[in-house]
């Protein structure tokens, strides 16, 4: 097995190394790793590109260097062998410096732009989570909301400080879900050609056009988003359409609720969904709910405990399932609330209180 991979790390390098991609950067990596016990070969690699090997190096007396490295910005990673991590970086043009102790977990990468703020966002983002656990050791309710926004704040500001660099495309990816997707194409239209070619960049940009589809309409945009049809089996194996709930003359307002019971957030959510569920369904509120669970005793135990009297399907594929694909879900919970009279989604993500209140607004 070890002959094999390092077979495979020669062939990924010859690659990686003489890629012609109009777009490559070039760097040089050097590494110093104190109190680092290991021996024999450091592997740089892709983690946009499920760790496709880019450069190989020699570790001695703790140092590595990657003299030359040609390759698309990308979010990579040096490891050894056996897949032990020794650092994460940004590729980018330069000379990047890899250096830190190890047992005290202090390796980061400095040098660029990208690898610098990279790890000034890191060294805060540790010191936000102990003031985190803190907070919620000692349940102050209120340090734990302003902590929450500062690092929402914080992640925002990285984002749009770096936008000309692969730490601003990294820091779009981890903020993505919870972007509006006209943010994503906007962003995504103002990076530089180079990171607009980079693979990640490609398919954050196709998973934003998926969701603008789905999304409610957003003000300055002529596109008018409309629920798109799911037929899935129901716990009794009947194939019911989200099409028929949305046109059944009884209903107003349907929501579409993907969740699993495997979820902590999403059965979170259920007594809030309870409540709505018993106060408008008489006035014309119902739900379909989409379980992204594999297992059928787990699914319809879970219906029948948390008493959710409407309507679930479910193709029982997880994230496989194709109505996934059709909303862009990329996490669970999330729903959309779609009007009846003319299938338009007019919300998206209603967590909590807030499904309840928006439901209040339209019953007046």
């Amino acid at each position: 097995m070890k002959r094999l991979f390092s077979l495979l790390v020669v062939v990924a390098t010859i690659v990686g190394c003489t890629t012609k991609d109009p777009n490559a950067i070039e760097c040089e990596i050097v590494g110093r790793v104190d109190y680092f016990d290991a021996l024999g070969m450091v592997y740089l690699a892709d983690e946009w590109d499920a760790r496709h090997i880019i450069d190989s190096a020699e570790l001695h007396n703790n140092t590595f260097h990657f003299k030359r490295v040609k390759y698309r910005p990308t979010y990579a990673q040096i490891m050894l062998e056996s897949g032990r991590p020794v650092s994460t970086l940004m590729l980018e043009d330069g000379k990047i410096l890899v250096s830190g102790d190890y047992k005290k977990g202090t390796i980061a990468p400095s040098g660029t732009p990208a690898n610098d703020a990279f790890t000034d966002m890191m060294v805060k983002s540790v010191e936000l989570v102990g003031r985190y656990r803190e907070a919620v050791g000692t349940k102050n309710e209120a340090a734990v909301d302003a902590i929450i926004k500062e690092n929402s704040a914080m992640m925002e500001r990285y984002l749009e400080q770096n936008k000309g660099n692969v730490f601003g495309l990294y820091m779009l990816q981890k903020l993505s879900t919870a972007k509006p997707s006209v943010e994503i194409i906007a962003y995504m239209d103002s990076l530089p050609q180079s990171l607009q070619q980079v693979p990640m960049a490609k398919r954050l940009r196709v998973l934003a056009e998926r969701k603008f589809k789905t999304e409610p309409q957003v003000e300055g945009s002529d596109y008018v988003p409309h629920y798109i049809d799911i037929v899935q089996p129901d716990i009794d194996g009947k194939e019911v359409s989200l099409k028929s709930v949305v046109e059944n003359r009884k209903n107003r307002y349907v929501l579409l609720d993907f969740w699993a019971s495997w979820c902590g957030p999403c059965m979170g959510e259920i007594p809030v969904l309870r409540e709505a569920y018993k106060r408008f369904h008489n006035q014309g509120f119902e739900i379909y709910g989409v379980s992204l669970d594999s297992r059928e005793e787990s699914w319809k135990d879970a219906v029948k405990k948390q008493n959710m009297r409407w309507v679930n399907v479910s193709t029982l594929q997880e994230f496989k399932n194709p109505a996934v694909e059709e909303y862009a879900v990329e996490a669970i919970p999330t729903n959309f609330l779609i009007d009846c009279s003319n299938g338009v989604i007019v919300a998206k993500n209603l967590r909590g209180k807030a499904v309840i209140e928006k439901l209040e607004e339209l019953f007046k």
